[in-house]
């Protein structure tokens, strides 16, 4: 408000200065109930007449009607429409001054004036009041700058007071400021701009000397105490007004530079610090909590994740139940229980050592094995010698049923708890892994970050917080920049190039005025696919499903389900089977605790949904390939003048409680193709006829490539249904 006020002093170009300043204020937020006042109150009083009081309210009706327009269309005000309000605010004061003043230089300067005056204090205004005096400015804020210290220094400079001109006591106090906050360079540029204003006020070019000799004895004596820049600054002024005191060099602004110099060694040291440094150190403090907070929650995850590690293997090391129902077991019970308690146990027990357990041996053999005893199972002792051989032959029997139920159980029971085990693991997997990308470092304000900034400030663009994690392929920065600037397209360039790490836009969060935007490894590849099917003649759904699924940024995931048979049930036991493996991908599960897991859940169903599946999974960073089949035919890989056949011998999916996948790792470059199949195609063509098939047809495109395979899968009399995924690796 005071700087409005100063530009407000000048004479003939006051108004529009302060209208320039009024504009300035309103764009960087500043409340237009109390700018307005401070606006019209300043120009009032320095021309206190009626004609200053017209065209000093059409400016804040305009600027009031501007913000109401884009408020109600909720959109900021840019700063192109604040400077065109300005001008055509300016535009009556110009033309009265004109028509009936006559003073035609006076009014077109005052136009020009508030034209380009408002453009510059809006911009140094919005960088200071919004992003605050520590950050770094672009290009065109420190000429908008410059400009406005100019502006204010020949303002203040026309301000004499019993004569006195406070600007020497500004100056000092300014020039020790830059120069002990903002370092040397900041300080001579400071009251180089200062002294021009000076000069331009004075019409005495020696002023412009004397600052930089000023900024100059403040930069040397920096290194040792305020007192001694103070004096420094001091001392030229007094060397100035002993060699130059008849040109207007004179003992009052002598008292005023040495009064500025007193008020800056006044001023706190914590204050200078506060008010141009401590960036690095909150920046650090910050860095320092983030990374603290990610590592003790990366600590806590490796726990969690211990812990289901550890209960997968205490269920996997349970003692099987199934086990202990043994025939000799069951033959021991009977012995025991039956015979034990028979009236002529005496005889048989002596005759047999003891104990019956050998002779019922065989008929447990014979109940567990087919389910009942008959005589034929029988020893000849019990033939001969038991006289209850029948209820003999009923008692195992019946156990031997009870043994079975049991067993079955225990079975499901111990089914039930590997099923547990690997789901405990794969869960362990992917808590470890979370845990590692929490571990990962984040960088606050050190080098990296200093060197990101400082390029951009080179391209006008001004970054906020930057923040980088992860290393390589997993590098990311998030930086806050101006709304702006962050559609720009150098702006990922210029990051890349100061990271090593080729970084594209992934994000752009709105904060406030400014923008988040997020930048992370760009892949070095991409996928183009075709795919082409038919059902089964006479059904209206195909019992392939595919898909393609992005489950990360850097990873392409293509899946292919043959479900057995045809029709709407073999289309959902195929649907049944992806969706698993698309929401194990999405929840970061490992390749082979995926397929083990459908296999499982799959065997657990009531009906019989036997699926192939044939997975590949392309890595768009490095270019490595997964693979992974199970009941699946072969893929094709073709490479410049090869093709690659990669076949697996593992069941469908469902079939067999243990039954493992194939899983395989290619590397591919620019240029391959990768061509997977139902058994539909691969049947009507075979393994020979699909390579021949691929040279004959020689065509890069996918899509054309999947057509015309399944023409020639047709075309050899295929009856099943009929699917095609072909994919080709292209260098971005």
């Amino acid at each position: 408000m005071a700087a409005m006020v100063l530009v407000a002093s000048v004479d003939g170009f006051g108004g529009a200065l302060a209208l320039g300043m009024f504009a300035g204020l309103c764009y960087a937020g500043q409340n237009m109930l109390i700018v307005a006042p401070v606006y019209l109150l300043s120009v009032i009083a320095f021309s206190p007449t009626l004609f200053t009081l017209l065209y000093t309210v059409v400016p804040v009706v305009a600027f009031a009607v501007v913000y109401i327009i884009f408020y109600r269309m909720r959109k900021n005000v840019s700063i192109v429409w604040t400077t065109v309000t300005a001008l055509l605010s300016e535009l009556p004061h110009a033309v009265l001054t004109v028509v009936f003043g006559g003073r035609v230089t006076e009014g077109v300067l005052s136009f020009v004036l508030a034209g380009v005056f408002a453009f510059c204090a809006q911009t140094i205004c919005y960088a200071v009041l919004f992003r605050g005096i520590k950050t770094r400015f672009t290009p065109d804020e420190l000429i908008a700058g410059g400009i406005v210290v100019i502006t204010f220094a020949y303002a203040a400079a026309c301000i004499v007071i019993e004569g006195a001109r406070p600007v020497f006591f500004l100056f000092s106090f300014f020039l020790l400021l830059f120069a002990h906050g903002a370092g040397a360079a900041s300080g001579f540029a400071f009251a180089v701009l200062a002294g021009i204003g000076c000069a331009a006020a004075f019409r005495a070019p020696d002023v412009i000397a004397f600052a930089a000799l000023a900024s100059a004895a403040a930069a040397a004596l920096r290194p040792f105490t305020k007192w001694a820049t103070s004096f420094g600054v001091t001392g030229v002024y007094a060397l100035f007004w002993l060699a130059a005191a008849p040109a207007g060099w004179g003992w009052q602004d002598l008292i005023a530079v040495a009064l500025g110099a007193l008020a800056f060694v006044m001023l706190p040291l914590r204050a200078v610090s506060g008010l141009f440094g401590g960036k690095r150190g909150t920046a650090a403090a910050v860095g320092g909590i983030l990374n603290r907070n990610r590592s003790e929650l990366s600590a806590r995850l490796m726990s969690v994740s211990k812990v289901f590690y550890d209960m997968s293997g205490n269920l996997r090391e349970l003692e099987s139940e199934v086990n202990r129902y043994t025939p000799e077991r069951l033959a021991a019970e009977v012995s025991k229980n039956y015979c034990g308690r028979c009236p002529e146990r005496e005889g048989c027990f002596a005759a047999l050592g003891g104990s019956t357990e050998g002779v019922i041996l065989p008929m447990a053999n014979a109940a567990l094995t087919r389910g009942k005893v008959t005589i034929l199972d029988m020893p000849p002792f019990v033939t001969g010698s038991c006289k209850k051989m029948h209820n003999l032959a009923s008692v195992v029997s019946g156990a031997a049923e009870a043994y079975r139920r049991r067993a079955e159980e225990a079975g499901g029971m111990n089914e039930t708890k590997r099923l547990m085990s690997e789901q405990f693991a794969g869960v362990s997997l992917v808590l470890d892994s979370l845990a590692r990308e929490c571990g990962e470092k984040v960088c606050f304000g050190e080098e990296e970050q200093d060197a990101i900034a400082a390029e951009l400030l080179r391209h006008n663009i001004v970054a906020g917080e930057i923040a980088v994690s992860g290393e390589g392929a997993t590098v990311s920065v998030a930086l806050t920049v101006r709304a702006s600037d962050a559609d720009k397209l150098v702006l990922p360039r210029i990051v890349s190039a100061c990271a090593g790490v080729s970084l594209e836009r992934v994000a752009v969060t709105p904060r406030g005025e400014d923008c988040v935007v997020h930048l992370a490894a760009s892949p070095v590849f991409e996928v183009a696919y075709g795919i082409a099917e038919k059902s089964r003649g006479g059904e209206k759904v195909s019992g392939d499903t595919k898909s393609v699924l992005c489950p990360s940024r850097r990873r392409r995931l293509f899946a292919l389900s043959d479900g057995m048979g045809s029709g709407e049930h073999a289309s959902r036991a195929s649907r049944d089977a992806i969706a698993m493996v698309e929401n194990f991908y999405r929840a970061g599960f490992d390749n082979a605790v995926i397929l083990t897991l459908v296999n499982k859940l799959l065997c657990l169903t009531s009906e019989e949904n036997f699926s192939s599946l044939d997975i590949a999974v392309v890595d768009t960073v490095s270019g490595g390939m997964d693979i992974i089949k199970m009941g699946a035919v072969s893929t094709f890989v073709c490479h410049r003048g090869s093709v690659e056949v990669i076949s697996g011998s593992a069941p469908p999916v469902g079939i067999l409680e243990r039954a493992l996948p194939l899983t395989c790792r290619r590397q591919l470059y620019d240029g391959d193709i990768v061509i997977m199949m139902s058994d539909g195609v691969y049947d009507a063509l075979d393994e020979q006829g699909v390579i021949d098939a691929v040279e004959e047809i020689r065509s890069f495109n996918p899509q054309v490539l999947a057509d015309r395979l399944l023409e020639r899968a047709l075309g050899a009399g295929a009856q099943d249904d009929c699917t095609v995924m072909v994919m080709r690796l292209v260098a971005r």
